[in-house]
């Protein structure tokens, strides 16, 4: 491609030449510069490394928030594109490129747990310092889970309920175990630790929950005594002392079930079992040094060998 505007000679048919039969002669009538058209209309068309870099980005984008229900915002984008790609970008491009191509996302609404008065100790609650803040980080797995108990619906206009009890660990945010029944029961909590206990091939040092009446009941405190499992709970009228559960199942509804129905139980099971599968083997979390919950725990097994 030339680097300069070319000249572009212009001829006229106006004179004879003056020998003879020899007909009429192109003859050079001066020379015109003219801009070349063509030349700076592929200019114009041909894409910069910056179009062809947020091209990539968007289709990267679609493809990440089409596979995972549309759950990830700006930050967690940002953290996954500077892992898995060759390029690094910030928050603003993110927003934007989500901005200009309509992407958008699950936002989930911040609740702000009740402030909880700051009382003496309380017995009970071993997680809980002397400072009011919260002992959630602990330093292996399956040293310490929480648990917790939800309510999904279905049928064809959700008059079915049933309640799911899950237990999760601290150390790395997986589910470990979960099950279902029509209520809350302490079979049914009992159920699920029992399933833990199972899954993981070992038990915590200590499980937490909160006052509901399947883990104040008999059965499960005597299960729990008889495994040698610390049982510390909640303070009454506290959720945050039992956060860690009640994001999991904030996250989970507005991730994916605020965005799927089952008509049937046996669809239900199906939409929970998908859920935590991919929970626990595909959700990138912030907390976790933007791995998922499986990884943080094979990493943690890894180092540990």
């Amino acid at each position: 491609m030339p680097a300069t505007t070319p000249t572009i000679p212009i001829y006229c048919h106006s004179r004879t030449h003056p020998r003879g039969n020899q007909g009429h002669q192109a003859i050079p009538f001066g020379i015109v510069v003219l801009p070349n058209i063509r030349y700076y209309t592929l200019c114009l068309l041909q894409p910069t490394k910056q179009d062809i870099m947020n091209t990539e980005l968007v289709r990267f984008i679609k493809k990440l928030e089409e596979d995972n229900h549309y759950i990830y915002g700006v930050d967690r984008l940002r953290m996954i594109i500077n892992q898995e790609t060759d390029y690094h970008v910030n928050p603003k491009r993110v927003r934007r490129l989500m901005q200009d191509n309509g992407i958008q996302c699950s936002i989930r609404q911040k609740k702000h747990d009740r402030v909880a008065e700051k009382k003496e100790y309380i017995l009970g609650n071993k997680l809980l310092n002397q400072d009011g803040s919260h002992a959630f980080h602990p330093t292996r797995p399956n040293e310490v889970w929480v648990t917790d108990c939800s309510e999904l619906t279905y049928g064809f206009n959700s008059e079915c309920h049933l309640r799911l009890s899950a237990i999760k660990d601290l150390y790395d945010h997986s589910i470990v175990a979960w099950e279902v029944e029509p209520s809350e029961t302490a079979t049914l909590v009992t159920q699920t630790f029992r399933a833990a206990a199972e899954a993981e091939e070992t038990l915590p040092e200590l499980l937490h929950s909160d006052q509901g009446s399947g883990y104040t009941s008999r059965l499960y405190n005597t299960e729990l005594a008889g495994s040698g499992v610390i049982h510390s709970m909640s303070r009454p009228g506290t959720p945050g002392d039992n956060s860690p559960m009640e994001s999991l199942w904030s996250h989970a509804k507005t991730e994916y079930f605020d965005f799927v129905h089952a008509n049937t139980y046996e669809e239900m099971m199906q939409f929970i079992e998908e859920y935590v599968l991919w929970y626990n083997g595909d959700r990138h979390q912030e907390t976790l040094n933007g791995m998922t919950p499986a990884e943080y725990r094979n990493h943690a097994i890894e180092t540990a060998a």
